[in-house]
């Protein structure tokens, strides 16, 4: 529906990411209902995981214009895929943690963060809420941040009421980014206008500007 939209090397990373989502989620319902098979539902999950880390940080990768930090995300995926590896086989291939979730969950906040820092300064032709990228962006970030905390203690809980509570959380806060991310697609994303970096002068004395000055010059 909105592939005439994905006019930016950032969209179309972001639809890729769509597929992997779409194709896990009915994997992992096929495991859990059909196959019954709780092994092949723990791979489909440890491998969505690192396929979405993948996923999300290329098309952060396109979105900040920072070179370094560009090379910092980009030299991160095999780092984080030998880690993925190495928990899989070292946990055992029938048991299931967080911790490579909790890791690729900070490393995207960090990105995110700093995408909304590069916006900040820099000075658009457009209002950044027009913006498809700005509005994924949004929503991947409270589905992480929002999901941290959830990741951090439901396997560090015995509470069937605080693991249920949290269970709500984790559902809103999905529902919430999906609903964010196709909203978002209705928005434009203009390839033609680029940003400036808003530059200040160093030497610029703001205390020398008065109306006083203005009228005596």
């Amino acid at each position: 529906m909105f592939f005439k939209k994905l006019n930016t090397k950032a969209l179309k990373a972001f639809f890729i990411y769509a597929i992997i989502l779409c194709f896990f989620s009915v994997g992992s319902l096929v495991a859990l209902t059909v196959l019954k098979n709780r092994n092949v539902y723990i791979v489909l999950i440890r491998l969505f995981t690192t396929l979405e880390y993948l996923a999300i940080s290329t098309v952060l990768s396109y979105l900040i214009k920072n070179e370094l930090f560009k090379k910092i995300i980009l030299y991160s995926f095999i780092p984080f895929i030998l880690y993925a590896i190495f928990d899989y086989f070292l946990l055992g291939k029938g048991q299931y943690n967080n911790y490579i979730n909790l890791l690729s969950a900070l490393l995207l906040i960090i990105y995110i963060i700093y995408f909304f820092y590069e916006k900040m300064k820099t000075v658009v032709m457009y209002p950044l809420y027009q913006s498809s990228s700005f509005w994924i962006c949004v929503g991947f970030f409270l589905y992480f941040t929002g999901n941290f905390f959830f990741l951090l203690f439901v396997k560090s809980s015995g509470d069937k009421q605080f693991i249920q509570q949290m269970n709500i959380i984790y559902g809103l806060v999905t529902v919430a980014k999906n609903i964010l991310l196709c909203l978002s697609l209705f928005a434009n994303e203009n390839v033609e206008q680029s940003d400036e970096e808003l530059l200040i002068p160093s030497d610029l004395n703001l205390d020398d500007f008065s109306l006083t000055t203005q009228k005596n010059s």
